[in-house]
């Protein structure tokens, strides 16, 4: 069984390493990898076809970036999670079963989505 390893290492700029590193892993089934996820601004709520993209049915795992603020959320009617523009999002010990996207950034939103589970 595939595990995801995240390893963090925190560093403050200016005042040097600071001694807090933490590795959190999961192991999965099934991941998979979409370089370039297209959307479009004034999208709302947009199913992203997780298991026709990724083979995952209930995301364990996942991260995205975006190259425009957009938010994710499970269902339609739940509070979204911000993606900030530029910055990872990253999620381990989750379950989900659908991801939401919606892009109110006045631009394409290009996406690089991974997500791991069964």
């Amino acid at each position: 069984m595939p595990v995801a390893r995240l390893k963090v290492d925190l560093e403050v700029q200016g005042q040097g390493s600071i001694r807090v590193s933490h590795l959190v892993s999961a192991s999965f089934d099934e991941s998979g990898y979409l370089d370039h996820y297209e959307l479009a601004t004034a999208t709302t709520d947009q199913a992203f076809p997780i298991s026709t993209t990724t083979g995952v049915a209930t995301i364990q795992a996942f991260y995205i970036f975006s190259d425009q603020t957009i938010t994710i959320r499970q269902v339609a009617g739940d509070t979204g999670e911000s993606i900030t523009a530029n910055r990872p999002y990253i999620v381990f010990g989750t379950s989900r079963t659908a991801l939401l996207l919606s892009n109110a950034s006045g631009s394409t939103a290009n996406v690089r989505i991974w997500a791991a589970g069964t």
